[in-house]
């Protein structure tokens, strides 16, 4: 074919050429689909959102609660017998009889076992502040926290967790006993405390609160007198029978009792502390007998380092009361 037969064949197509049917309805319609998707997909977000919002409004608006177990019998939660498990919601109470124990977690920081005979309520479930109260009976709890983040109020004071594991004892007006087997607890009754180290002891009375602690082989005598100085008026004689008994290792006794007993007998009893257990450099005489903070909590330091040493080497290695140093 030449270029003039070329020409003349172009020349004959026609000008236009129609559909054979409309086909915009078909691409209108694919528009609006996408469209509606595009819509479809922004309108879950802000769903989304309001569902999530939701569930963390319900999560908040649930009461506090710590798990329990029960480990025998069928102790009371709120008011129904129990088995198995659940969780104790703020101000519900656990009360075990002569057969029933149950465990409680507390938050995620230790666990208490709440023994036979006993009542005990959830009181706060909070990040800053795990209380429980225990009304009666005994408890053996073990924490791995900070310290000052888990409380039990007793009904003569509160056992104020310092890192630890102890057992608590108590009756209805309060007269009880700490025996603290890990840590430190620091038992407060108003103004007055009490510091309780591992493989201490302090004794608990209706209307006093904690006596002076004493050690787990504090002689029976000295046990007997410093019972009398903190709940029965034992005043000077008991402070004076406490002082001729004590040892060296009885040194975080006569510092509680230092801060006890009449203002007259203050540097009595600091000379029989000082004797076996010197005060560490930057502690004085006049600062103590003051009851100055600086030099109480300067010597509360070097008893506790000594009785901890003691505590941790028994049996293994003899610790001199007087410096924490091993002498075999």
């Amino acid at each position: 074919m030449n270029d003039k037969d070329l020409h003349d064949a172009v020349g004959k197509l026609p000008k236009s050429i129609d559909p054979p049917r409309d086909l915009w309805p078909d691409i209108e319609a694919r528009i609006n689909r996408r469209a509606f998707a595009l819509r479809r997909r922004w309108y879950w977000i802000p769903l989304a959102a309001a569902a999530l919002l939701a569930g963390v409004w319900l999560v908040r608006r649930q009461p506090p609660s710590w798990d329990y177990a029960v480990v025998s019998g069928r102790p009371i939660v709120g008011t129904k017998p129990v088995t198995g498990t659940g969780r104790l919601r703020l101000g519900e109470t656990i009360q075990t009889d002569d057969s029933s124990r149950a465990l409680i977690a507390v938050g995620r920081i230790g666990q208490v076992q709440v023994l036979p005979e006993t009542r005990i309520q959830l009181v706060a479930a909070r990040a800053d502040e795990h209380r429980l109260a225990l009304a009666r009976g005994t408890i053996d709890a073990k924490v791995a926290a900070v310290p000052r983040l888990f409380f039990v109020d007793t009904p003569v004071g509160t056992a104020i967790d310092l890192g630890c594991a102890y057992t608590l004892h108590t009756d209805s007006l309060g007269n009880g006993l700490l025996h603290v087997t890990g840590g430190e607890v620091e038992f407060q009754t108003g103004q007055r405390s009490a510091r309780v180290p591992l493989g201490a002891l302090t004794q608990t009375r209706a209307g006093a609160g904690a006596g002076v602690p004493y050690v787990e082989d504090a002689p029976e005598p000295l046990i007997r007198a410093l019972v009398a100085f903190d709940f029965a008026n034992g005043g000077a004689r008991a402070t004076r029978t406490a002082l001729a008994i004590a040892r060296p290792n009885d040194a975080l006794s006569l510092w509680h009792l230092l801060q006890r007993v009449d203002p007259t007998l203050r540097a009595l009893v600091y000379d029989r502390l000082a004797a076996p257990v010197p005060p560490p450099a930057g502690v004085s005489r006049a600062g103590a007998i003051a009851l100055a903070s600086r030099d109480l909590e300067g010597y509360w330091t070097k008893i506790h380092r000594i009785h901890f040493r003691r505590m941790i080497l028994k049996g293994v290695k003899e610790i001199d009361p007087r410096t924490g140093t091993t002498v075999r």
